[in-house]
């Protein structure tokens, strides 16, 4: 198997975009290769950070799928070598499963890519560009992805300022039935961000904007999900919330006790200060109800995930190894039956290859088979 990738490792999101397939253009452009005869299977994989191209044939597979990306995408074969990177036999089986598991991705351990994966294998195999090395390899490949996420953390652990708030939002209004939030500065680099995140778990939000600030456009297509409102008048929404977030750069306090306490009410309420310096008076959180965090608080839970993710890395990978040296045996074991093909073999002979497929690693087991087919009047590559 080979691949050909274009991702963010390597290249800017000006020079990716012009390597993006629709979900009609992989079809045509793998039903192009394979009408050609000059692959044997492939699946093209086409997200926001990647587009990369698996196929299966010979040796000059590479080179084909270099000429029609040239020819499809009308650019030199000169930029291709320069943005891709190029992966074959053992690195492009391996380069799968860590692109399937996220240890690729731009966030380590995204769950989202798995999901992609497996659309990009659907939609190949269900249009008959997969043949039997496609199959085994992707089958596989996702299989392991879906193991690393039930025995480590990766997926399950954030880093973001802004995930690991929306996170503690909704736990503490899940536990409380539900509410409203509040974010000032919504319209901002960090309050924006925590608002995406609380619409994208299903929360209605409230976000406060300078009079002057035109940034509505960021929240066109959750407009059911999140109003505008003034800054200034931000206490008449305080008193509705239930939690509150505050992300500005403002030079002076957003909220303060005193003023709180004339606007708000006696309630519970979790107050939220993202901002350096802070946005929040301190004095806030020494009212009944009220629980108060800081961006030290989240920093330092980015700093502990951050660990964890490392930790959860190395189980992650070692899973990765014994999933990829079971799919390279089974590879080995597939090409080794079809050399052999016509050749009467006895039942003791198939045992020995699957007891030897048991006991020694990739590299030993693909040496030995060689010998056992040069034994057999071939030459096994």
């Amino acid at each position: 198997m080979y691949c050909i990738s274009v991702s963010f490792k390597k290249t800017p999101v000006s020079i990716r975009q012009q390597f993006a397939f629709s979900a009609e253009e992989q079809k045509r452009f793998l039903s192009g290769l394979q009408a050609a005869g000059r692959i044997t299977g492939g699946v093209v994989l086409s997200t926001c950070n990647r587009s990369e191209i698996y196929v299966s044939g010979g040796k000059d597979a590479l080179e084909a799928v270099e000429d029609a990306l040239a020819s499809w995408k009308a650019v030199e074969k000169e930029q291709i070598k320069t943005y891709c990177l190029y992966y074959g036999g053992k690195k492009a089986v391996r380069h799968l499963f860590r692109v399937a598991c996220g240890l690729d991705s731009m966030v380590l351990g995204e769950a989202e890519i798995l999901r992609q994966v497996k659309e990009a294998y659907q939609l190949s195999s269900g249009n008959g560009f997969a043949d039997g090395e496609i199959h085994i390899v992707f089958q596989q490949a996702l299989h392991c992805a879906k193991q690393a996420r039930s025995a480590t953390r990766l997926s399950t652990t954030p880093v973001s300022i802004g995930t690991l708030t929306a996170n503690a939002v909704e736990g503490y209004l899940r536990e409380k039935g539900g509410g409203s939030i509040l974010v000032i500065g919504a319209t901002g680099k960090i309050g924006s961000i925590v608002a995406k995140d609380l619409m994208a778990k299903g929360f209605s939000v409230i976000g406060t904007k300078r009079s002057r600030h035109q940034g509505e456009e960021i929240f066109l297509s959750d407009r059911e999900k999140m109003t505008l409102v003034d800054f200034d008048k931000r206490y008449d929404y305080v008193k509705q919330a239930d939690a509150v977030i505050s992300a500005t750069s403002s030079p002076h306090y957003t909220l303060t006790r005193g003023e709180y306490e004339r606007n708000s009410g006696k309630k519970e309420c979790l107050l939220i200060d993202l901002a350096v310096p802070r946005d929040i008076d301190r004095e806030l959180g020494k009212l009944d109800g009220i629980t108060l965090y800081d961006i030290d608080f989240f920093e330092n839970l980015s700093k502990e995930n951050s660990n964890i993710k490392e930790g959860e890395l190395g189980k992650a990978e070692g899973l990765l190894e014994e999933c990829l040296e079971d799919v390279l045996k089974n590879l080995y074991i597939r090409e080794f039956k079809m050399h052999m093909s016509g050749k009467k073999q006895e039942d003791w002979y198939s045992k020995m290859v699957y007891y030897l497929k048991e006991i020694l690693d990739s590299n030993e087991f693909w040496h030995v088979l060689g010998k056992l087919e040069q034994g057999g009047g071939k030459k096994f590559r």
